[in-house]
């Protein structure tokens, strides 16, 4: 049953992270056309990308039928899942109480669409020239890999780092011709998890953004929480809990050896 459980979350989680990194040459909302598309994630109900100016989402249901199509968009599963895309207030109010094994996966996955979306914001880059003053990072911007930030605790505003970019300009080895403005930009190791495009810096996020961050992230940890088998709930639980769980067990064991005396007696 554990194994059948893991298997459909798996299941779950690709179907909406399948069309990330697709790219279409244009994109046509309702009447507005958006060019130079790069998808970053798809929900139930929304799809998130990139493009020439910038970051977007838009509304599944207000899409071509051939891209709704193209996307699997299903009126009923949009229905069922209730993501609060259109009501950021909605989202705000998300609690242990509101969010559920059945709509967890819809509503995490909205979390991380609007995570990526504030994290991977375009930054403006500048022609170098030779008068400049310019730090250059290598090998590239990052190393490899990412910590997975503590989702229920953790706060992104003291792990943000800008020391590193406090020359006028900054730049990479994999970003030849080009600077960016090392006040606009930063490094944070618990917001690299989420880092879509390497190739480029991070903007510096503001104090409301990191914050939005901050509760997105709560969103997702209790998401995870909830969609995790009942065995691993537990013993989150208990290793959570450990002064708490070693107390149960003391006295438990108490009990035991309680009733094995009387018997005896």
């Amino acid at each position: 049953m554990r194994i059948k459980t893991a298997i459909l979350l798996q299941f779950i989680c690709t179907a909406f992270t399948v069309w990330a990194d697709e790219k279409l040459p244009l994109l046509e909302v309702g009447s507005r056309i958006y060019t130079n598309v790069t998808i970053t994630a798809v929900t139930a109900t929304d799809i998130y990308f990139k493009y020439d100016k910038g970051v977007a989402n838009a509304k599944l249901k207000d899409l071509g039928s051939d891209l709704q199509k193209h996307f699997h968009f299903d009126p009923t599963r949009a229905e069922a899942v209730k993501t609060p895309t259109a009501d950021p207030s909605a989202l705000s109010a998300m609690s242990e109480q509101t969010i559920t094994r059945k709509n967890a996966q819809g509503i995490m996955d909205d979390a991380v669409a609007r995570v990526k979306a504030i994290i991977n914001q375009p930054v403006k880059q500048l022609p170098r020239t030779p008068d400049m003053e310019v730090r250059t990072f290598s090998p590239g911007w990052f190393h490899a890999g990412a910590i997975k930030p503590d989702f229920k605790s953790v706060d992104v505003r003291t792990t943000q780092d800008t020391k590193n970019f406090e020359k006028p300009y900054v730049t990479s080895d994999i970003n030849p011709g080009v600077v960016f403005v090392g006040f606009e930009i930063e490094f944070n190791s618990m917001t690299k998890y989420f880092y879509v495009d390497r190739s480029l810096p991070k903007k510096r996020l503001t104090e409301a953004e990191m914050i939005e961050v901050n509760r997105l992230y709560r969103i997702i940890g209790t998401c995870e929480e909830k969609l995790q088998p009942p065995s691993e709930w537990v013993l989150a639980y208990i290793s959570g809990h450990k002064n708490a769980a070693v107390a149960c067990a003391i006295s438990l064991g108490v009990l035991l050896l309680l009733i094995r005396v009387l018997r005896r007696g």
